[in-house]
């Protein structure tokens, strides 16, 4: 491999680096690491039946948690919001749907566009 063909792949790869940073940033996994899953859950799981009614509010699909689940959601790190809203069948548009259900119960979840799209309830967008 010739010097010109090096220094372009050290160029991309540089390129690249810099374009991801910003992105896993935006995610909440700035540092270089995830949040620990486990204190994610656990968070979650100390409100008996929280996880089982996210996951069948997926199923479902039919948002119905409890207060205390609304609660113990709202409780969430950053981190451990973004990581949760932004696997599998936890969408960013579930976790949308979440707030707006926690909402009627009284609960507000804090706002991100992280976890939360902004959807036609946001104001300036018709409502």
């Amino acid at each position: 491999m010739g010097s010109s063909q090096q220094h372009i792949l050290l160029f991309m790869a540089m390129a690249f680096a810099v374009a991801v940073t910003p992105a896993l940033s935006v995610l909440g996994w700035d540092g270089g690491y995830l949040p620990d899953t486990r204190k994610c859950w656990a968070e979650i799981n100390k409100t008996e039946g929280c996880e089982h009614e996210l996951y069948a509010s997926v199923v479902n699909k039919k948002i119905d948690l409890g207060f205390e689940c609304c609660e113990a959601i709202g409780g969430l790190d950053q981190k451990c919001k973004n990581w949760i809203f932004n696997r599998g069948r936890f969408t960013p548009v579930f976790g949308n749907q979440v707030k707006r259900f926690c909402a009627t119960l009284g609960v507000t979840l804090p706002p991100s566009y992280l976890v939360y799209f902004p959807d036609h309830d946001t104001p300036g967008h018709g409502n």
